[in-house]
Order: C-alpha cells, then structure tokens, then sequence
C-alpha cells in the first residue's frame, strides 16, 4: 500500500526540505573521516553538534515546516559544491579510499564546467569490499530526533548509485557486484533508522545523471535493493545537483518511466522552480501514471531572492493539472546548505505560506 505524506499530517500539501540547512557560522566543527561515535565522545563536539542541530531544526519549525530534516550538520564546511555529499560516505563506508584529485571531472558538465570547480572534489577509490563501515545513519537521526520538538525526516545524503557513478573501482572489476554490495550497505543503515523511530525515510541519490541509459536498469535495481524491507514512507529524491551546477542539468524525461513503473517508493521529489516548472516535466506525470506521490521543489536553492508565495502557487498549480492534490507536498528544490541563513528561513517562509494557500483553495 502505497503511504502519503498528506494522510500522514493530516492536511493537504505538506511542508518539508530535502536536507542539508545552513549551518550557524559560529558552528566550526567538522568531523572530516572520523566517527561520529568517537566526535560525540568529546564534550565542545557533543555540545555544538546538539545546539546546531537544535539551531537548524528550530528555523524550520520556526518557518512552519511539517517536516523538518536534522539539516546535515554532519557536512563538512566546503565551498561550492556540498563536496560531503560524496564526502561523508566515502569516509565512512570501508573498502573506500578518498585521494586527492584537483582536476577530477564532474560527469555531465564538461571541460569548461570543470574547470569552474577545479580543487574542489576528489578521486574515489574503490580498494577492497564495500561494507557499511561507521556511517551511522541511525544515530545522526536520533540526535535529531532528541532535540526536534516534532518528527525529523530522514535522510540518507548521496545513494548507493549516485556514490557508484563516482567510484574509480580498483577492486571488483565487475559493476554489478560493486553496486550490490554498496546497496546492501545503505540497506542495513535504512534498517537501523526504522529500527530507531524513523518514519518517513529520503534517499538521495542522482545516480541516473551520472550513467549511460544502458546502465538505468542497473540503477533502478540498486535503489530498490537498498530500500528491501523498509517499513516507513520511502521518499526518492533527484534534482538538478547541488547549489553551483548548471541549471536543468537532470534530464527527468528521459528516466521517468522507469521512476514512475519500476522504483519502489511511496514519493517522488523532483526539482521545478529553478526552470520555471516546465509543463514538459510537469507532462510526464500524465504520459506515465503512477499512484506514486510527488514532492514538488518550489523553492530555487540556486538564487538569491526569496519567492512569492503567489509565485510558488502560481508553479504547483501547473503541477496539479497532473497529480491530485493529496498525494503533492511541497520542498525545495535541493539542500540549501550554501544559502545564507536568513535568506533560507524567509525562502521556507514563503512556502509555507504558500501551502495555506493552496489549502484554502483546495
């Protein structure tokens, strides 16, 4: 059966954010490859990673949000690109090695794209068998969950998929064999979250951006194999990348189908407000029905201005046209980790407001 966010709150249109919140600047922590059971175990660490966590959740709640995310403190501070993103399990998954590479492409974006971000990732190496290492998910959301005042969605940061579209594999020599393992990985994390209290549960993960369509199959069956035997609402979430890529960068058209008939989740995040909710995008939940729910990104994490609530209407209107009302709820298009604070508080202001509006006029 499939769940929705909207039974789950009890009202139409509800509020969440996809992960990652500006951190407060006197918050300099960053943990780097350690384990987070072995930062907590010192006290100035335990103490800023509560009361920053607390922070973060707070502006959400502060803004209305449903749902707030535990905001990704467990991010390291970077410039441009979220590079913890691809950091965080890199570090804490065994079997990877993270070696320095300035000039490391960024699949989809080209030698001039590139070159934009030179210094900014790192070559990933695959040197012996993927296993869940001290990722600790589960604790990450429990720390969360212990000083939020209401429920904290869960998220994953980068997917099995996503990770594997990084990979430099110096180990397997076979893709399938390396994708099973890093899905069984994230699924024995995924079991621990529900194991903890999680509710709904996010996966992140682009990993159809950064594979041949040849390989979508391949993709599909690593999400679900990571998602086997999850007892919560299962939210998939792929966007246009992070706050510094190009704009429209995702091509949804040419996955949807297997997104729609084959992933299964009880959710589907996709970005719109950073190219205007196109109708072609919006079209692809009419050409290919599904009883999936949508979360639509209204809120642009790539521009510094704070949308309208009648702008933010205004886009998921065009969306309704497509998928009924109770299974839409409202997010932003990305994580808003390199955001100014405020800036990201009024643009979650400002959809808020905009889901009491369309609640009215429901």
């Amino acid at each position: 059966m499939t769940r929705r966010l909207s039974e789950h709150f009890g009202h139409l249109f509800p509020t969440t954010a996809v992960g990652s919140y500006p951190r407060p600047r006197w918050n300099t922590f960053d943990l780097g490859g350690e384990d987070i059971r072995v930062a907590l175990r010192r006290g100035d660490f335990a103490e800023a990673f509560s009361d920053g966590v607390r922070a973060m959740i707070g502006d959400q709640v502060d803004a209305g949000i449903d749902l707030p995310t535990d905001g990704h403190l467990w991010y390291d501070r970077h410039e441009g690109f979220i590079s913890s993103f691809l950091l965080y399990p890199s570090y804490h998954l065994d079997g990877i090695e993270v070696l320095p590479a300035p000039n490391h492409a960024i699949p989809g974006m080209g030698r001039e794209g590139a070159a934009a971000f030179e210094g900014t990732w790192n070559e990933v190496v695959v040197e012996g068998p993927v296993g869940r290492g001290t990722m600790h998910l589960a604790d990450l959301w429990t720390a969360a969950r212990r000083v939020s005042p209401r429920t904290v969605k869960f998220c994953s940061g980068m997917g099995p998929s996503n990770l594997g579209g990084w990979l430099t594999d110096k180990h397997y020599g076979d893709k399938k064999a390396l994708y099973r393992d890093l899905a069984d990985a994230y699924n024995a994390e995924f079991r621990d979250a529900v194991a903890a209290g999680v509710k709904v549960l996010q996966l992140d993960d682009v990993g159809f951006t950064l594979h041949a369509p040849e390989d979508y199959p391949l993709v599909v069956e690593t999400l679900n194999r990571a998602l086997e035997g999850i007892d919560a609402l299962r939210v998939f979430h792929i966007c246009h990348l992070g706050s510094g890529a190009p704009v429209g960068i995702t091509p949804y058209a040419g996955f949807h189908e297997l997104v729609a008939n084959e992933l299964d989740v009880d959710a589907v995040e996709y970005a719109f407000a950073e190219t205007g909710f196109p109708e072609a995008d919006a079209a692809l939940w009419s050409r290919y029905p599904s009883d999936k729910g949508l979360g639509v990104g209204c809120i642009d994490i790539k521009r510094l201005v704070v949308e309208t609530p009648d702008s933010i209407v205004a886009g998921v209107r065009r969306i309704l046209e497509h998928v009924p009302a109770e299974r839409v709820h409202l997010t932003t298009d990305c994580g808003m980790f390199s955001l100014p604070r405020p800036l990201a508080r009024a643009k979650l202001v400002s959809m808020t407001q905009a889901a009491e509006q369309l609640r009215a006029e429901a």
